[in-house]
């Protein structure tokens, strides 16, 4: 007779298993069911949890909605509840949330609710209540390298809204000096991937016949992809999955063993089910904005020939400026604390656009932040166009299918189209000196 441990485990296998193959929505509603009236906050925490890491933070909110409203609460079940309300854009929501998982005493370890603040707003005076917050926080020795890290680029960021340049600077300069006691970016590593990126593979696959192409939308971190996928999907005809790690794990898993066409037809299967997932009716697109994969475009090309490409571009000191600025979670952006790998990062991305372009110029438009920012409609309807659509009217691009963000730009891509961010490198030339060589340049 099966105990309540191993139901309770082939409850949680069978939910991993539908999620393992692309049934994001079937894999929480088999959750949600199973622990509708749940008596356990944990249980509640790990239900949330997981329809959150499954790209379903509304289903996740409105679950965690009916935990509270039967009277559960925790400091970690408050810190998810603010960090769903954050990536879905209820940034008021979210504060509540937040502080108060910090005034019920969360491990700002495990949840850095107050690192989080600093993305729910820009800031307009130097002396917000949140800067005392972040500045007690970094006051107390418990917290990790990582964690003061954090909360020394949410200082950065309250000093760079309200312009004081030279504090922001001093800011994050202590936050990468944290941040660098834990981790370190691999350039061998590096160069070997970009190396790979550049050489032409034969798909072996064949015409695969499918009624809709993946749309990846690839550049440098911060240079507007966020912004570009969340915009295209007002499209009726598109859905944004958000920055997606299966391309890339793809990509490595063909360049570790022979191309047999059964590792091809798997790993085939295995991309495109996790971007076209549950979704009914099928769309024409489904957009993946992981910056990175412009490292996996060969790949992409071989398993799918209809796949299409927009790559963004940025002036290459706002971009250097906005990388070095930003706390990043993932070991592959490591290089973002010195100035100077940077500037080897973009110098590698370059080269490799030109090459891919020349390689492939009917399946890759490049996308200028600056022309998008500044002429955001003409850029959009360009882009769609390419994508073999026509722009939306009116009444269809009212209905628009935003998804949570979860990357570092997720306030500012729910605000209006700005370009107040360009140029903005010059006005730190007097602290970084070496943004001046990429204005020179």
């Amino acid at each position: 007779m099966p105990t309540i441990e191993s139901s309770r485990n082939a409850c949680w296998d069978h939910a991993k298993l539908l999620r393992n193959q692309g049934r994001y929505d079937a894999a929480c509603r088999h959750l949600f069911s199973a622990y509708a009236s749940p008596d356990d906050a944990s249980v509640a925490y790990e239900v949330a949890l997981f329809a959150k890491q499954s790209h379903r933070a509304a289903d996740a909110r409105n679950y965690l909605a009916t935990v509270f409203d039967k009277g559960i609460s925790t400091p970690r079940l408050l810190a998810l509840m603010g960090s769903l309300c954050h990536v879905l854009g209820d940034f008021a929501g979210a504060r509540e949330r937040l502080l108060a998982a910090w005034h019920a005493g969360v491990n700002l370890d495990e949840w850095q609710v107050l690192p989080a603040l600093a993305h729910l707003q820009r800031y307009s005076n130097r002396n917000h209540p949140d800067r005392a917050l972040l500045e007690a926080a970094l006051a107390d020795q418990r917290w990790t390298a990582r964690t003061r890290s954090a909360l020394e680029f949410a200082r950065g960021k309250l000093f760079d809204d309200t312009g004081a340049y030279g504090d922001a600077v001093t800011a994050w300069e202590h936050a990468h000096r944290w941040s660098l006691l834990t981790t370190g970016w691999d350039h061998r590593r590096w160069i070997q991937r970009v190396d790979r990126a550049r050489q032409p593979i034969d798909s072996g696959l064949g015409e695969q016949v499918r009624p809709w192409a993946p749309v990846l939308v690839v550049g440098l971190p911060r240079s507007g992809t966020t912004l570009l996928a969340d915009r295209l999907a007002f499209h009726p005809a598109l859905r944004n999955r958000g920055e997606m790690p299966f391309l890339l794990h793809v990509h490595d898993l063909l360049a570790a063993q022979p191309r047999t066409h059964e590792l091809l037809t798997a790993a085939s299967e295995l991309w495109h089910a996790h971007l076209r997932q549950d979704d009914q009716p099928g769309a024409a697109g489904y957009i993946d904005n992981n910056p990175f994969n412009l490292l996996a475009l060969e790949t992409a090309f071989s398993l799918n020939p209809k796949t299409r490409v927009l790559w963004c571009r940025r002036d290459s000191a706002d971009n250097a400026l906005s990388q070095w600025s930003q706390s990043f979670a993932h070991s592959d952006y490591a290089y973002a604390h010195r100035l100077e790998d940077i500037a080897r990062v973009q110098a590698d991305v370059d080269e490799l656009h030109g090459t891919m372009v020349r390689r492939w110029p009917s399946q890759i438009l490049t996308i200028e932040y600056e022309e998008f920012v500044l002429s955001p409609d003409s850029t959009l309807e360009r882009a769609w166009r390419f994508l073999g659509l026509q722009p939306p009217g009116q009444a269809d691009g009212d209905t628009q299918r935003r998804v949570a963000i979860s990357s570092a730009s997720l306030w500012q891509v729910r605000q209006p189209i700005h370009a107040s961010s360009v140029g903005h490198s010059q006005r730190y030339v007097e602290w970084l000196p070496q943004l001046a060589t990429w204005h020179a340049g």
